[in-house]
């Protein structure tokens, strides 16, 4: 889990590196954007989710309403600037055409300047207010969907992570990458709407007022306009689809070329013939006595300039069908329920002994079905003392040590601790009376003692109880001699130590959690003679005074246990001690054959602190 927190700083660090770029330079790359929404729509597909609409993303942005409701107020103001301010330029214009010597030029053109600078005024304080509003907006739904969706994988069984899609690289790419998508449907290009809309409403109101035959014709030929520009925007997707089929990247990039030549080439120059047909039309209204010049110009100003501010609101539509598959994505993952809920407050909390029993016991892993674990497998052992799980890769013995933590729950048959069914405890509280000491320990980019205490409560675990537990764990020594410690970063996943080194911490880390029940899963099997020795040394002394379940694949570390369970193909096939397996000359005998066991210091006849 660790590893995922990891990834996803990592990701959330790239995320806004690459942010910042974008703001720095001003623009997006449609190659990256288009890669990014076809991987949102292939994922989507992938699990089966269906993308969200704007009201469901809304309902999620319930405790930000009130500053939404605010931000739109804002933007809806906003867009009557426009509006207004193509009735102050026609009306500008009006004065400046009057005559030097007319006593009114100057009070009217100071009164139309004062009236520009409030609109300016408006402007600004009405942009600063819908900015921060949906920004702030924005932000906090981002928080919050971060939060639920990590809270929600905590809450999820070993079966959820065993999915592909469900790999710490996709839920770190819902966290950094999904989740900010989401905000885009409800940040400021969202005002950029409303703004849109306001300002087109006002424009073609102020230009039916003046001249409705002319508002008439130039609002149709700015429909069209935009229906047009909007269409060019399907150019990207229907280029994609075309450039499938041709056959070598230089005709490709030719054909390109000249469809964003002709097609930009017409959008940039449709506004012109806007212009031209609206001074054409407006020229004729005069001439027949229809409308005053000065009337013309309103109804020009307002469609056009409001027309024109439609371009705005087109930045917010390709990001909000990103949203909406982004959400869809982060929605689904949210309405996915555990199958064990690691985070539940239900369940059973009794006091522990550290008896462990597996009753006729299969299993198979939920992502292969077809293939069978466990096989009505039948384990106990009883509170302080040691069993040991061996043979063949694959035949289930670390199975055994997932479902003693929960991690999975049996087909059939019933896993128990003291009599008590581990499907009706708190698995909280069981997994607080369990530790595990695995082949390849995680260890954190922090400090030596900050390893030995990891997932305690802050100041739970005094000095002395940290020494303690390493020289039990024969690490004290070692970090006695560094530099720095107890202090002495490990580097990330314990890169600065060696297997041995980090084996011992982690047993260290198990010890001062005091649990009833010890999981080795594997734990010397990685490690060279020298070091395997220390370790063994360290869980011999770990292992007192507690219930010990040891999976081995080097039998040497097991010949002390006071079981030892052959297990084959999910069933036990021989048990009891190293001597009785020795005498029977059984399965148990056919492995040793196949190892060299060397028994010089820790001799099978002589008393173990695990036996004790």
């Amino acid at each position: 889990m660790h590893t995922l927190i990891q990834l996803y700083f990592q990701r959330l660090k790239s995320q806004q590196s690459r942010e910042v770029a974008a703001d720095a330079l001003d623009q997006n790359d449609p190659k990256s954007a288009e890669k990014d929404l076809e991987r949102l729509k292939k994922e989507l597909a992938e699990e089966g989710a269906v993308k969200a609409n704007l009201f469901k993303i809304l309902r999620y942005a319930r405790p930000e309403w009130p500053f939404l409701l605010l931000a739109v107020c804002s933007s809806i103001v906003q867009g009557c600037v426009f509006p207004a301010f193509s009735l102050f330029f026609s009306n500008i214009i009006e004065v400046f055409s009057k005559q030097p010597g007319d006593p009114t030029l100057k009070s009217d053109g100071h009164f139309w300047a004062l009236m520009f600078l409030l609109l300016g005024g408006v402007e600004a304080v009405t942009m600063m207010v819908q900015c921060f509003f949906f920004g702030m907006s924005a932000e906090r739904l981002t928080m919050r969907l971060r939060s639920k969706v990590f809270h929600n994988v905590m809450r999820m069984d070993a079966t959820y992570f065993d999915m592909p899609r469900h790999s710490p690289g996709k839920i770190t790419t819902r966290l950094a990458t999904d989740a900010p998508n989401v905000k885009s449907a409800i940040d400021f290009r969202f005002g950029s709407v409303f703004n849109s809309v306001v300002s087109v409403c006002c424009g073609i109101g102020i230009a039916f007022y003046f001249g409705w035959q002319m508002a008439l014709l130039i609002a149709m030929e700015a429909i069209e306009n935009i229906r047009t520009v909007q269409a060019l925007t399907l150019e990207h997707r229907l280029h994609h689809q075309f450039c499938r089929h041709l056959d070598g990247p230089h005709k490709t990039s030719r054909r390109r070329a000249v469809m964003q030549g002709v097609s930009y080439g017409f959008a940039s120059s449709i506004f012109y013939f806007l212009y031209a047909s609206a001074f054409r039309f407006g020229l004729w209204l005069i001439l027949n006595g229809t409308l005053q010049p000065m009337n013309v110009l309103r109804v020009l100003f307002a469609i056009s300039f409001t027309a024109g501010s439609m371009g705005f609101a087109s930045a917010y539509f390709p990001e909000y069908i990103k949203a909406t598959f982004a959400a869809g994505l982060i929605f689904n993952m949210l309405d996915e329920e555990p199958r064990i809920d690691g985070m539940t407050k239900n369940g059973k909390k009794p006091k522990l002994d550290g008896s462990v029993t597996l009753h006729s016991v299969y299993f198979k892993y939920p992502e292969r079905p077809d293939v069978p674990i466990l096989q009505g497998l039948d384990v106990s052992v009883k509170p302080g003392e040691t069993l040991a799980l061996v043979g063949p890769s694959g035949c289930g013995k670390s199975t055994v040590i997932s479902l003693v933590e929960r991690l999975y729950d049996p087909l059939d048959g019933v896993v128990a601790v003291d009599g008590h069914d581990l499907r009706e405890m708190n698995p909280t509280h069981l997994r607080s009376h369990i530790a595990l000491v695995s082949q390849e320990p995680i260890l954190f980019d922090t400090s030596i003692r900050d390893n030995i205490v990891y997932g305690l409560p802050a100041g739970s675990v005094n000095e002395a109880a940290i020494l303690d537990v390493a020289q039990r764990a024969n690490i004290h020594k070692f970090i006695s001699e560094l530099p720095d410690g107890y202090d002495t970063r490990v580097g990330d996943k314990g890169t600065q130590l060696s297997g041995g080194q980090k084996q011992r911490i982690a047993i260290a880390r198990a010890l001062i959690r005091n649990p009833k029940i010890l999981l080795l899963d594997e734990a010397t099997s990685a490690l060279d003679t020298e070091s395997e020795k220390l370790v063994q040394e360290a869980l011999d002394k770990a292992s007192e005074g507690r219930t010990c379940i040891v999976v081995a694949h080097r039998l040497s570390t097991v010949v002390n246990a006071n079981c030892i369970m052959v297990v084959k193909a999910g069933k036990v096939v021989e048990k009891g001690t190293h001597n009785e397996l020795m005498q029977a000359k059984g399965a148990y005998w056919a492995l040793t054959q196949k190892q060299t066991i060397s028994t010089t210091d820790r001799s099978p006849t002589s008393e173990s602190p695990s036996r004790r």
